[in-house]
């Protein structure tokens, strides 16, 4: 990923006239009726391609924020909730194995494209987010990281790491273990990286979010090593972060912090979707691996 920022926005989150956030419920119901008076129907998987949704987009680049806030405030249903508990562990699963048997390494953004695709046609509610990881396997004495502010290694390169949510999971990841780690690391990542509420809320460090040779490069140019740099390079950070704040993941021997700074939200279709250059497209994905697997229909 390059080191982007969180996406720009109007008055997003949504504030009252004290300047406190508003409960889930009002927030929701407030951005409802934002896009229903925009003529947008969020009544619809996908509403983000809608030409309404798209024209306020352009007019504001941030707007397809207010789809994830959206989301991320939506009531869950009893009934919903279960068919996401039964969905989601099992598409990620299969999307794991699948990228795996690409060998599609590094390609968390168009893993996080296929899979908030393909979960808008098996009925559930999701979004992109793109920010830093951090790995850290106290008894080995590692701690290895993909930050979101680092050096690109080339034209190409990419810093940082994308995954979806799709609540009541706040970090459902089916690359991570495939991001070239070193053969140390490498098989301490699960290939299904998933989380609810019960991980930990955590306040990232400027050494989660900014590599320390950026960090370094300032130091000397500054005089200081600033232990806020992350919040000073990027000024929408803190409140970002109150609205989806960065988690510990903790297992037994490790420990992974995802710390986000963006929404990463696919314009392209699933069908246009390509895992890699030459690599199988979304709808080839989903004709043969999620068709059979979830009696869907498959794509033409």
């Amino acid at each position: 990923m390059s080191g982007v920022g969180p996406a720009l926005h109007e008055d997003w989150p949504i504030a009252d006239v004290q300047g406190q956030h508003l409960s889930a419920p009002r927030q929701h119901a407030l951005l409802t009726s934002d896009f229903q008076a925009s003529g947008i129907d969020p009544g619809r998987f996908g509403f983000y391609d809608q030409p309404a949704f798209l024209a306020r987009e352009h007019a504001n680049p941030g707007y397809r924020a207010r789809y994830a806030e959206w989301v991320a405030t939506r009531p869950l249903s009893p009934g919903y909730e279960a068919h996401v508990r039964a969905t989601v562990p099992r598409l990620a699963h299969l999307l794991a194995t699948t990228f795996a048997a690409h060998d599609a390494q590094c390609r968390c953004l168009a893993a996080t494209a296929m899979m908030t695709r393909m979960l808008d046609r098996l009925g559930v509610w999701s979004f992109g987010l793109l920010g830093s990881v951090i790995i850290e396997a106290p008894a080995q004495g590692l701690r290895r990281a993909l930050h979101t502010v680092d050096f690109k290694s080339g034209p190409r390169g990419v810093a940082g790491h994308a995954w979806v949510v799709a609540p009541p999971f706040l970090i459902v990841d089916p690359s991570l273990a495939l991001q070239r780690w070193e053969p140390v690391v490498g098989p301490l990542i699960p290939d299904v990286v998933l989380a609810n509420s019960q991980a930990p809320v955590v306040q990232p460090r400027v050494e989660d979010c900014i590599s320390e040779r950026v960090r370094e490069m300032f130091a000397r140019a500054e005089g200081w090593h600033d232990p806020a740099l992350h919040y000073r390079l990027d000024l929408r950070l803190g409140e970002f972060l109150r609205t989806f704040p960065a988690r510990d993941v903790v297992m037994p021997d490790m420990r992974m912090r995802f710390v986000p700074v963006t929404i990463e939200q696919s314009c392209e279709t699933l069908a246009r979707i390509k895992l890699y250059g030459e690599g199988p497209s979304g709808r080839a994905i989903w004709n043969s691996i999620v068709v059979p697997a979830f009696a869907m229909e498959p794509l033409p």
